[in-house]
């Protein structure tokens, strides 16, 4: 998953970087260095992403429309 993708998950979420890592027992430093591709999503952060309840195919549309406005 790239930095732009795990930041439109989080703004799809509706969620600030504080909140999104409250949610996934991340620290601020760590969604930011993801958000700006300094880190890659680990093996376990992908996990904790896959226990997140979202609509995956309504996301996706997000993404595209998400992508074309940046």
């Amino acid at each position: 998953m790239t930095g732009d993708k795990f930041c439109a998950l989080r703004h799809f979420m509706n969620q600030t970087q504080v909140e999104f890592a409250n949610e996934l027992g991340l620290s601020l430093a760590t969604i930011g260095k993801i958000e700006t591709d300094r880190l890659q999503v680990t093996p376990r952060v992908k996990a904790k992403l896959a226990r997140l309840n979202y609509d995956e195919e309504a996301f996706f549309a997000f993404y595209e429309n998400f992508r074309r406005l940046s």
